[in-house]
């Protein structure tokens, strides 16, 4: 699915919303691959940010939510509960 916006989703849906596996580019460069549930990141799922920085971790209802490791550029991490 290609948006006006520039975003585009490859993966399962439900009743027209993104709901399963799959991955999503927005058009400032991020993505995010993973679980949809209901339309947002639900699950487990990788946020890529354009910059380089990575979450991986838990979602729940397009949020970060549960455990999580977050990359960032200059060697700055976090792994744990969010």
């Amino acid at each position: 699915m290609k948006y006006p916006n520039g975003r585009q989703y490859e993966g399962f849906w439900d009743h027209d919303l993104r709901d399963g596996k799959g991955f999503e580019r927005y058009p400032n460069g991020n993505t995010y691959f993973g679980q949809f549930k209901y339309g947002r990141a639900h699950g487990k799922g990788v946020y890529t940010w354009k910059n380089g920085e990575v979450y991986d971790g838990e979602w729940d209802q397009g949020l970060k939510q549960g455990y999580g490791i977050w990359k960032g550029i200059q060697r700055d991490s976090y792994i744990g509960e969010w």
